[in-house]
């Protein structure tokens, strides 16, 4: 990881300094830095001297990530990916160290687990799923692995309406007190049945990551679709849902609104300890209070994404 001429990036409505290259094309940026990326070379020390820090991830036997760890120091993070890279996670600077994986490996914990706690600890909020910008706001879906929530959105951009975000979807609220959607980057992921009827020249889409099925799409510049670079209102967020016949949108109450946006919490068990149980329950308490959150049914299927689009669009109008 040699020396690069540094460049200023937009990266989930923040200015990202770096002077490593990305796979992912991040949109230039300008104005004053929010957080600095740079490469740290040789081994980590445990702490500074005197300096006191805990463990914080894995903390027990229902952690699921046994290649993650992840500790709490006096004013950053660590998070050490085994295998691959570890990363100091500090407020204004972010160090990559390489421990047996490639810069492009590394980039792709960047852009998810790293980006998302270095995010919470500025005070936003981070959400597992894909939003898109329609005419009258954003809207998110939500949703673990397989749950559809890229595919629905793929099914908006060749429709002509612009992706906003995948996977991290970062919201914040702004001084009129609205949840503002955050502009991730220009690409989608998709599992390689849905690109193949998704995406022209699917077959010579290059995997995310060398362990991972997705595939990288990318977005705008001659990809699929459009890219919206730029904070947008979330209008609704959904929870998709393959089954039945029907097509069928319910809106949660708040209460259990809440408890669906803490079962899609990106950072999961990771969030709560390093950066609370009770703040982010309140930042997710509010976005569910702001937002209307709706479970949306329907039946399997790519044929069936154009019907269940145009539901989604009527219901945002009524909003």
């Amino acid at each position: 990881m040699s020396a690069r001429k540094s460049r200023i990036l937009r990266w989930f409505g923040r200015i990202l300094a770096t002077d490593l290259p990305f796979v992912v094309r991040l949109p230039e940026g300008a104005g004053d830095i929010d957080v600095t990326l740079t490469a740290i070379d040789g081994s980590a020390p445990e702490a500074a001297a005197g300096e006191s820090y805990r463990r914080i991830f894995p903390a027990g036997s229902t952690d699921t990530e046994p290649w993650l760890e992840a500790f709490a120091f006096e004013d950053r993070f660590r998070l050490r990916f085994e295998g691959y890279a570890e990363f100091e996670i500090g407020p204004d600077r972010i160090g990559c160290r390489l421990t047996g994986g490639t810069l492009a490996e590394a980039e792709t914990f960047f852009l998810g687990l790293v980006s998302a706690l270095w995010l919470e600890s500025k005070g936003a909020l981070c959400l597992h799923g894909a939003a898109v910008v329609a005419p009258s706001g954003a809207v998110g879906f939500l949703g673990f692995n397989r749950a559809g929530k890229s595919s629905l959105a793929a099914s908006f951009l060749r429709q002509g309406i612009p992706l906003l975000t995948d996977d991290v979807l970062a919201l914040d609220l702004d001084e009129r007190r609205r949840v503002m959607a955050q502009p991730g980057f220009p690409q989608i992921r998709l599992w390689p049945a849905s690109a193949a009827d998704l995406v022209e020249n699917a077959q010579d889409l290059e995997p995310v990551h060398p362990d991972f099925e997705k595939r990288r799409v990318p977005v705008g510049g001659g990809g699929l679709g459009t890219f919206h670079d730029a904070p947008a209102e979330l209008r609704a967020l959904m929870l998709p849902q393959r089954k039945g016949s029907e097509i069928e949108l319910n809106r949660l109450p708040p209460r259990e609104a809440t408890i669906e946006l803490v079962r899609h919490s990106f950072l999961g068990g990771l969030g709560e300890a390093a950066i609370g149980v009770d703040r982010r329950f309140e930042r997710l308490a509010a976005v569910a209070e702001a937002v209307p959150v709706f479970h949306l049914v329907y039946p399997d299927g790519l044929e069936n994404l154009p019907q269940v689009r145009e539901a989604i669009l009527k219901r945002l109008k009524t909003l």
